[in-house]
């Protein structure tokens, strides 16, 4: 499957594979498989996957995990985590899915970036999810690839976060998600107050809770 030896014995640290539905952001709808990584190098209290947090020296060889893959009909590949970019592995990862015709996401949290993802980060759908934990600091070369940002709604987000400087060009172009956490009832109202708000100032963003849970699906 692989041309080269180097990729085909690489390993990368594997949670699980599992196909779904997108159920966040702007490809919501969008029939996927989910490559979920292990590791995270964030805590956020609020996170809905905790089993994906620690890192262990455990892998997967890179070849095996496109063989889970292919064994789904879907083009779509959604790589997240955990945090994707704390694998080095990372970018013959991205390679390989590419090179078999799968449209390739990556959710990351915005901290961490790869330079070996350099030279495809433009084919790939990145999704920026910045954290409150880091003060919604995000590496400006992930912004600079990303095609969307994504901000989970809680008590600690407010309006001003969105309109830094850093995240402006977004607002313009109408990428920003607001996404309830936890889709629980304050949260989605806070969502849309700020939505009104933003309005207000001439920005449109999109209120998208995670659709996936209301379907009952993974």
């Amino acid at each position: 499957m692989l041309r080269d030896k180097a990729v085909r014995t690489a390993t990368i640290s594997i949670n699980e594979v599992y196909a779904s539905i997108q159920g966040e952001g702007l490809l919501v709808g969008t029939p996927s498989v989910f490559i979920r990584l292990q590791g995270c190098n964030l805590r956020c209290p609020w996170c809905d996957q905790p089993s994906a947090l620690n890192f262990t020296q455990k892998g997967v060889e890179i070849e095996e995990v496109l063989k889970l893959v292919e064994k789904y009909y879907h083009r779509h590949v959604v790589i997240t985590g955990g945090e994707p970019f704390a694998h080095k592995n990372l970018h013959m990862l991205v390679k390989e899915l590419l090179s078999m015709g799968k449209s390739v996401q990556i959710e990351t949290n915005g901290t961490l970036w790869q330079e070996e993802m350099e030279e495809v980060a433009s084919s790939v759908h990145i999704t920026c999810s910045p954290k409150g934990e880091v003060s919604w600091h995000a590496h400006p070369k992930v912004l600079g690839h990303a095609r969307e940002l994504k901000f989970v709604v809680d008590e600690h987000l407010e309006k001003g976060v969105l309109l830094r400087g850093e995240f402006l060009e977004f607002l313009e172009k109408g990428l920003v998600v607001l996404q309830p956490e936890g889709n629980k009832e304050r949260f989605l109202k806070k969502a849309l107050s700020m939505q009104e708000e933003l309005l207000k100032l001439g920005y449109s963003v999109r209120v998208i809770p995670q659709v996936h849970k209301f379907l009952g699906l993974k």
